[in-house]
């Protein structure tokens, strides 16, 4: 009896059949790379949704992937597709008979998806491709590799825009804050202190962690601890394409209105002051940054600073303005180091009117050098600055509870 249960069961749950009810022996074809090649010109040159999944292949994932992908590229406004094969696909490396194969992908954004039109982006990516009953080939997803996920192959694409800002979401992002108006105010915070800062923000919001990582072209564990990073989503060298924020929503999302808007701002001056990308000193362009920031902001310092303030009331005084190699780190006590970068630019700002500080700023993203840019702007040696600091930060933490 209990043999004839087993047979029955296995019967009915029928183990050797995919999730899509092919069956899962079902091996790829020995001219992979010339159907795949064949493929993936009839998706570049499809002109309708039903072409373009026609062209992904015809089990249930294909259509699904073909349904997804044709409605975010429409949402970007997607032209000049091209998708080339590059290598792979030839050998399963799942138990579902499929295997990974690496196409090199360039394409265009339109006018209204705030990456930038015109611009030609080029990435690397992987496609899962999946063996078909009758020996075809069907594109069922799409990964990261050696680089950014081209936004469209992430997952269901929206865009909606607001005033100098563009917000575009994955799979629906994420709904805990509004960010088409928190984008909004970013941007009239950046040119309120830098008044000659132009330009569009554009805040892209994946649904997970994971989809962060791919559209940065990093491991999940290495944008764990980020909130947010001013990037440009792919290998593009144009000066047309446009950086952007990417938020991670696994961290962002846990913050309270005030530190969101916080993060946003800081980010949107990287943007629209052109610090992403620099070799200009860390401290210079972190610290203004929350300068940016924290500009207006009525929080006392046991928010705000209040991490390295505890480490100064233990003794632990900084003894040199912060190097690059203390920003590197994501682990503890970084926030206490952009804390303390930001004390830089707050003792400044009390001091001297934002275009001297904007003057400095702008001068060592310029490529000036720092003891140079702070001699012309404000009078300052480093040496200067930095015993003024240390007296700002013993200062400020014993009057700070």
């Amino acid at each position: 009896m209990l043999a004839l249960l087993a047979g029955v069961l296995l019967l009915w749950q029928r183990p050797w059949e995919s999730s899509d009810g092919d069956v899962a022996s079902a091996e790829l074809p020995s001219d992979v790379s010339s159907r795949l090649t064949g493929q993936l010109r009839s998706l570049a040159a499809a002109d309708s949704q039903k072409d373009f999944v026609a062209a992904a292949g015809d089990l249930p994932d294909a259509t699904r992937f073909g349904r997804r992908t044709w409605s975010s590229l429409i949402a970007l406004g997607a032209t000049n597709l091209d998708l080339r094969y590059v290598s792979g696909g030839e050998v399963a490396d799942r138990a579902d008979g499929s295997a990974e194969a690496v196409v090199d992908v360039a394409w265009r954004a339109g006018q209204e998806s705030g990456l930038g039109a015109t611009a030609l982006h080029r990435s690397t990516v992987a496609l899962r491709i999946a063996p078909e009953a009758d020996g075809g080939l069907s594109i069922v997803d799409a990964a990261s590799r050696k680089g950014p996920l081209p936004l469209w192959l992430a997952g269901r694409v929206d865009v909606e825009r607001g005033r100098g800002t563009v917000v575009v979401s994955v799979d629906g992002g994420d709904g805990s804050f509004p960010l088409v108006s928190m984008g909004e105010v970013a941007r009239d915070a950046v040119t309120q202190v830098v008044p000659k800062a132009a330009g569009e923000i554009t805040v892209v919001m994946p649904h997970t962690q994971e989809q962060a990582a791919m559209l940065l072209g990093q491991e999940s564990d290495t944008v764990a601890p980020i909130a947010a990073v001013a990037t440009r989503l792919d290998d593009s060298a144009s000066a047309r394409a446009r950086d952007v924020v990417v938020l991670n929503p696994r961290v962002f999302t846990t913050m309270d209105q005030r530190a969101a808007q916080v993060v946003l701002t800081h980010e949107a001056t990287h943007l629209l002051t052109g610090a992403v990308g620099t070799r200009a000193a860390t401290w210079v362009v972190e610290g203004f940054a929350d300068f940016v920031a924290l500009h207006d902001d009525t929080e006392p310092l046991s928010v705000s600073a209040g991490q390295v303030l505890t480490q100064v009331r233990d003794g632990r005084v900084p003894k040199q303005l912060p190097d690059a190699e203390q920003f590197s780190s994501a682990g503890r006590g970084l926030g206490a180091v952009y804390e303390s970068t930001w004390m830089i630019f707050r003792m400044l700002g009390e001091r001297y009117p934002d275009s001297s500080i904007v003057e400095l700023y702008r001068a060592v993203l310029a490529g000036r050098p720092v003891a140079r840019a702070l001699d012309a702007s404000m009078g300052l040696s480093e040496k200067q600055l930095t015993a003024q600091w240390r007296r700002y930060l013993t200062k400020s933490a014993s009057t700070v509870s």
